[in-house]
């Protein structure tokens, strides 16, 4: 008994610490001083400490729902925020923009297999906006006689500029709504 609680006790504690990245610092503005982004579950926010910004911290609006899979991904020109759920998740990609001096979300990526559920041959279906250009780019995966075709959407799709004082995970759902009626458009064409 001594022997599992001890190892049920390290299985434990390796999930807490494997679990998320909480906090990123790196240099985000290009000035060569550390910068750092935070994630506060007690809050549900993004936190943000900018040198070109004088270290003022600058939070996110309330991430309504922030998911135990959720965690930072150190990027070349910023972070990812990934906020995972079940059977489906969002990536909101941030960049610091040099001309506002704020980081800016700059593209957002969403997996979904609830087509999975709903559809028997359609497994899972990715999709991404780019917040700059507009380009909005749709793959579903369908099952047919043991082969996986891809079908793509392109579409264009215009979000407002978001920064990260303006974000909170409305937008995410707001992506999710206009991908699935992007989606049911595709379909009801075939």
């Amino acid at each position: 008994m001594k022997y599992f609680s001890t190892f049920l006790f390290l299985l434990l504690v390796n999930s807490a610490f494997a679990q998320t990245t909480r906090k990123i610092v790196k240099d985000f503005d290009g000035d060569g001083k550390k910068d750092s982004v935070f994630i506060d579950s007690d809050k549900d926010i993004l936190m943000l400490w900018l040198s070109t910004q004088k270290y003022k911290r600058v939070e996110s609006k309330e991430i309504t729902h922030l998911n135990f899979g959720n965690t930072l991904v150190a990027t070349t020109k910023g972070f990812e925020f990934w906020n995972d759920y079940d059977r489906s998740g969002f990536i909101s990609v941030f960049a610091y923009d040099k001309i506002a001096k704020k980081m800016r979300l700059v593209q957002m990526r969403r997996s979904d297999d609830m087509l999975g559920r709903d559809h028997a041959n359609e497994g899972i279906y990715e999709s991404s906006v780019n917040l700059i250009t507009n380009k909005y780019v749709g793959i579903i995966r369908t099952k047919i006689k043991g082969k996986v075709i891809k079908s793509i959407i392109n579409a264009e799709l215009v979000f407002p500029k978001t920064y990260l004082e303006t974000f909170s995970d409305l937008i995410n759902f707001d992506y999710q709504a206009k991908c699935i009626a992007l989606y049911n458009k595709n379909k009801s064409k075939k």
